[in-house]
């Protein structure tokens, strides 16, 4: 059942890019938005009791949790003004190379010698996906290392949610680090000077649609799977985001799809399925042992 839930919330993840593309507001103001729309969404269903009982080491963990979340969100939505949409999912959606890292350097969880090669394989796939897309201009190499950065920043917020995450029900920690990413996303934007209010009105609708689809439903479900899989499981099921931006970018946006993407997405999806596999594996006969 985790998986299933894992490979939904991959769709509703993978939505966020349309809505990010289509807005007019800037990169922060939209991200600000989009995490301040969510926390009144969850607000009703918040333990305060169990929120304000956690020890001060998870609080702590929290704020960075939150901080990393804001940071990857700012330059995620930053990236697509300057790189095509399978680019920016393709180097965004590389996390589970510093999630493999990080766990086996920080926590000792080292992957065994076939889930990492299948994990590098759907990796692989991933830069298939997107290679038809890479451009080599300036502006485009500059929206790919943001997205890169962006990568490592939200590999970071699964690692240290995974820790924090089987402390607390999915709402409240997700109320909770949402809540510290509108506080560091609204401070960006009063020292950046950027407008909260100074865009189309359409745009409300597009940052209630990223609270709602992309977010309730996408990363929430990731939260909720936190407490059941490893940190390594969900973002290499994200891994699936870069697919659903090739599709999107072609059907939306009219980036065109070549034989190599074709290649490279079904080279992405045998990873992640096979990588999956060998996890379920690994988990049994460590628990039989």
């Amino acid at each position: 059942m985790s998986y299933l839930i894992l490979f939904a919330a991959v769709f509703f993840l993978s939505t966020s890019v349309l809505f990010v593309k289509w807005t007019s507001a800037p990169a922060e103001t939209a991200a600000f938005y989009r995490m301040l729309i969510t926390c009144l969404m969850l607000l009703p269903f918040v333990d305060f009791k169990s929120l304000l009982g956690t020890r001060l080491m998870t609080r702590y963990a929290l704020l960075l949790s939150g901080t990393l979340l804001a940071f990857h969100f700012w330059l995620w939505f930053l990236s697509l003004d300057y790189t095509t949409v399978a680019s920016s999912t393709l180097f965004v959606t590389s996390s589970p190379i510093f999630v493999l890292i990080g766990n086996a350097l920080i926590f000792k969880k080292n992957p065994t010698r076939k889930g990492l090669a299948f994990a590098l394989i759907a990796v692989l796939g991933g830069m298939l996906v997107a290679a038809g897309d890479i451009q080599l201009g300036r502006e485009a190499l500059f929206g790919d290392l943001l997205a890169l950065i962006a990568a490592l920043l939200i590999a970071g917020y699964w690692l240290v949610g995974q820790h924090v995450r089987t402390e607390m029900n999915t709402n409240t920690y997700s109320f909770s680090v949402y809540l510290v990413a509108t506080v560091v996303l609204c401070f960006m934007l009063l020292v950046r000077g950027t407008t909260f209010t100074a865009f189309e009105s359409v745009n409300w609708w597009y940052f209630l649609a990223l609270a709602f689809f992309p977010t309730i439903l996408g990363h929430n479900l990731f939260n909720y799977a936190l407490a059941r899989v490893s940190a390594t499981v969900v973002s290499i099921t994200i891994l699936g985001e870069a697919l659903w931006g090739m599709l999107f970018g072609y059907v939306f946006f009219e980036e065109r799809l070549g034989v190599m993407q074709w290649i490279g997405a079904a080279v992405l999806l045998g990873g992640i399925y096979l990588f999956l596999k060998e996890d379920a594996r690994s988990t049994r006969t460590d628990v039989s042992s």
